[in-house]
């Protein structure tokens, strides 16, 4: 192998190590948040989440554990975790619900909006129990 290659190789080992990263719900400024932004025990971060969904999603959806949503269309909170793998909706928030059903409004949310949007998704979901 030349010199050549092998620094393509790391370039692409670390490429695909980003774009994993990305994929996993990070972003590459993320790294500089808190490593539990996301959990839906951070309740700081559910808070900021809790008026993210007020603002942008409400109108829609039902935000809270229960309740149905205002329009019959759009999936209530507690059940929009369960459809991403790992219970992980932030691929598509942080891409600004680029991927989205016709209706959807398109929004661009900040990185903390962002993980405390899926940390207050996470929490109100079916599947998550408090730490007692």
């Amino acid at each position: 192998m030349t010199r050549r290659t092998s620094t393509r190789s790391r370039a692409a080992r670390r490429m695909a190590a980003l774009v994993g990263l990305a994929l996993a719900g990070g972003t590459l400024a993320a790294q500089a948040m808190p490593a539990d932004a996301q959990r839906p025990d951070n309740a700081e971060s559910a808070a900021i989440g809790k008026q993210v969904a007020q603002r942008h999603c409400g109108g829609c959806h039902a935000i809270e554990a229960s309740g149905a949503s205002p329009n019959p269309k759009a999936p209530p909170f507690p059940l929009i975790a369960e459809r991403y793998p790992g219970d992980n909706p932030a691929p598509v928030l942080i891409d600004g619900t680029v991927v989205r059903h016709p209706g959807m409004p398109e929004f661009n949310l900040i990185e903390h909006e962002t993980d405390g949007l899926v940390a207050y998704i996470r929490r109100v979901s079916r599947r998550w129990k408090p730490a007692s």
